[in-house]
């Protein structure tokens, strides 16, 4: 039993100087100033880090494009919306005048001047005989 004394005495004396290790760590804690000054890049940490912050940063830009080209889109369906509501009026209007323009009295007073009225008679059949050249 006292040996298992002493290895677990063993064991606790070699933790003990690892929970000093993380305080002397404390002392190269990032600060404002490592910024100001740029010290912060030489850290080997940071370097290890880099791709990471290449990928964050290349996620951060396609996210703001994303947005830029949403916003591009719904303001061109928009201006198509406001295209399509002008032509579907001016369609609308142009097929009123042309069922107004084509109407039998609206045509008669058109062609008054030159003489040319409209029939009263119904039009009637042609009919053509065959002949045996045919």
């Amino acid at each position: 039993m006292k040996e298992k004394k002493n290895i677990s005495n063993e064991l606790r004396e070699k933790e003990e100087p690892k929970a000093a290790a993380p305080k002397e760590q404390r002392k190269g804690r990032f600060a404002p100033r490592s910024i100001l000054t740029g010290s912060f890049l030489e850290k080997e940490g940071l370097i290890r880090q880099l791709p990471f912050i290449l990928y964050v940063f290349l996620l951060f830009l396609f996210y703001i494009a994303n947005a830029y080209y949403g916003e591009k889109t719904v303001f061109r369906i928009e201006q198509y919306k406001s295209e399509m509501v002008e032509l579907r009026s001016e369609y609308i209007s142009a097929k009123t005048r042309l069922m107004t323009g084509t109407n039998i009295s609206k045509l008669s007073e058109k062609l008054k001047p030159e003489n040319i009225f409209p029939s009263h008679t119904p039009p009637g059949k042609i009919f053509v005989q065959k002949t045996e050249d045919e």
